[in-house]
């Protein structure tokens, strides 16, 4: 059966979403070749995927394999950048294990949405924010995306995310590590110390 113009679209986006983590060059490269290819031969590739184990991109990024820009996480899920948002600050939730029901997602992968959801609300002043859970590369993930001047979906137009702009927001929207305290040594205790030191010299 062939391919809708939407089903091409949609298909060739996943493509691309698959490539971001490779080095320029090559990248530039795979993005000519998908966007070259036809009709035909992405239906072929369809079926072939099909047939084959699906490629893992959350895997990968959970296990560090593909580099990304995390937020925070959880002993459960994992919150990192969009690299190709629908919104400026536009977030996904990962679980830590693959969930392919909406009913099974874990609680403290939500209460990570809703952490994150309120920090972008606050640190890039969006009106609002939505929580949407989605089935992508055979498993559900939680996006979360900004509402600035106009409402948001899953099927709103994406665009791909400069490295400069994941890199600020990443600085924006981390979580923040608390410095380890160090106690500093009074004054009383350095004279202390210096009387021990003198009372052995004598």
């Amino acid at each position: 059966m062939a391919l809708t113009e939407e089903q091409i679209k949609e298909l060739k986006r996943q493509l691309l979403e698959q490539i971001q983590h490779l080095p320029e060059e090559q990248k530039a490269q795979a993005e000519q070749q998908i966007n070259d290819m036809s009709p035909e031969a992405l239906e072929t590739m369809l079926k072939q995927q099909r047939q084959q184990t699906p490629q893992k991109v959350f895997r990968a990024i959970i296990e560090g394999k593909i580099p990304a820009r995390k937020l925070d996480e959880n002993k459960q899920a994992l919150a990192v950048l969009e690299i190709m948002p629908i919104e400026k600050g536009h977030v996904i939730i990962i679980p830590k294990k693959p969930v392919q029901n909406q009913k099974d997602m874990p609680a403290p992968a939500l209460t990570l949405a809703k952490k994150i959801a309120k920090k972008i609300q606050s640190k890039l002043k969006a009106k609002s924010v939505e929580i949407l859970m989605e089935p992508k590369f055979e498993e559900i993930i939680i996006n979360i995306v900004p509402v600035y001047n106009k409402s948001v979906s899953l099927e709103s137009q994406r665009r791909k995310a400069e490295e400069t702009e994941l890199l600020e927001l990443q600085n924006r929207l981390k979580k923040k590590t608390r410095p380890l305290l160090i106690k500093k040594t009074t004054k009383k205790k350095k004279d202390q110390d210096i009387k021990k030191i003198k009372r052995r010299i004598a």
